[in-house]
């Protein structure tokens, strides 16, 4: 008897799980919205940078018009001049490089100056100007604010940076 008993609860309890319904595993609302995109799709996705050391940037220390070839509009000041802390104004950071590229060459001729970019991980800086002064930083920032780039500053540089 208890054969019987325990072969129908089986059996019961068989055919009763067959009948329950299946639930579709739930959506995690965080992807929702990600199939089709590929994360590698976009150019700047491409790009690959490779930090350099502080002796590397030291003996690479060019500045991005030396580095594309391009004449600042002003006159060139001599090597002496240079080695000495200057101040310039830093407008503009990004993490691409074409971008960074892009626009120093861009605000460079709108403001006559020579610009700089420096890379500080994960960031590009744009930079402009040699001014001996505080003073004449002050006119170039005024200037660089004018063109739209109301979260810029001036920063002191020497020879190493």
């Amino acid at each position: 008897m208890r054969r019987i008993w325990l072969a129908a609860f089986c059996l019961l309890w068989a055919c009763s799980c067959a009948h329950l319904p299946w639930r579709a595993p739930h959506e995690d609302p965080r992807t929702k919205g990600e199939e089709g995109i590929d994360p590698l799709g976009y150019p700047q996705d491409q790009v690959i940078v490779t930090q350099t050391t502080p002796a590397e940037q030291a003996g690479n220390a060019r500045t991005w018009s030396e580095q594309n070839h391009l004449q600042p509009a002003q006159a060139q000041t001599p090597d002496s001049a240079v080695a000495q802390r200057v101040y310039r104004v830093q407008f503009f950071a990004t993490k691409y490089p074409d971008e960074a590229s892009q626009v120093a060459e861009t605000v460079g001729n709108m403001v006559s100056e020579k610009t700089y970019m420096d890379y500080k991980t994960p960031y590009y800086w744009v930079r402009a100007g040699d001014c001996r002064t505080k003073e004449e930083a002050e006119r170039l920032l005024q200037k660089i604010k004018g063109l739209g780039y109301k979260e810029s500053w001036v920063v002191e540089v020497g020879p190493e940076d």
